[in-house]
Order: C-alpha cells, then sequence, then structure tokens
C-alpha cells in the first residue's frame, strides 16, 4: 500500500491524527483528508513535513 499516516504537531510533539490516507486536497478551512475506509477529516493547518518511504505527513496547526 502507498497511503500514508498523517500526523499534528501538539506540544512539541508528533500525534497521529489518520492512517491510510490516500487522498489530500487544499479547501478553503484548510487541509481535508481522506483515507481508505472513506473517513474524512478538515484541518486548519500547514504541511511541514511530507516523507514517500516512511509513508508519513506532518501538519501544524494554523
Amino acid at each position: 500500500m502507498c497511503d500514508i499516516n498523517v500526523f499534528v504537531l501538539k506540544n512539541g510533539r508528533e500525534e497521529k491524527i489518520m492512517e491510510n490516507v490516500d487522498v489530500i486536497r487544499e479547501v478553503s478551512g484548510g487541509i481535508q483528508l481522506f483515507n481508505i475506509f472513506g473517513e474524512e477529516q478538515t484541518l486548519k493547518a500547514k504541511m511541514v513535513y511530507y516523507n514517500n518511504s516512511e509513508k508519513r505527513m506532518v501538519f501544524q496547526p494554523v
């Protein structure tokens, strides 16, 4: 699988908020995430880090 895990920085630590994300898009309210199970979540955040080989993406709240 090429799906990634998404983390948010909270108090200087990375907290996993969603697994198996396969679609990420920018919307007016922030960043919208969709995973392979049909779950979705919208973050008011900016991307900090993405590593494809680690299958992880990190966001910071704005």
